[in-house]
């Protein structure tokens, strides 16, 4: 879970609630500024220039107004699972009982 000491806003999108008419499938809406964006990527990028990805959450403040923020976790390589058999170790498809 992050706290706020790493919230890392992203400039120019701007999340919207679902519209109360709006049917099941839709899950909101984003609201983009494409030069506040353009912005804020290029600095993004700069300061990130090996990542090909970037994942954004939509979240809602506590005084109820949406906003978007980077979601910067990423896998722990020491806590890797290793699997507990050798890749070649599986069945041979005539053991299969169907």
């Amino acid at each position: 879970m992050s706290n706020d000491m790493d919230l890392e806003l992203v400039g120019g999108i701007y999340p919207k609630a679902k519209h109360e008419n709006a049917p099941d499938f839709v899950l909101g809406r984003l609201s983009i500024n494409v030069a506040q964006f353009r912005d804020w990527m290029k600095a993004y990028l700069a300061a990130n220039p090996e990542k090909e990805w970037i994942n954004i959450d939509s979240l809602m403040s506590k005084g109820g107004k949406p906003y978007a923020k980077v979601d910067n976790w990423e896998p722990d390589a020491s806590k890797a699972v290793e699997p507990n058999h050798p890749v070649g170790a599986l069945k041979p498809a005539e053991d299969i009982p169907f």
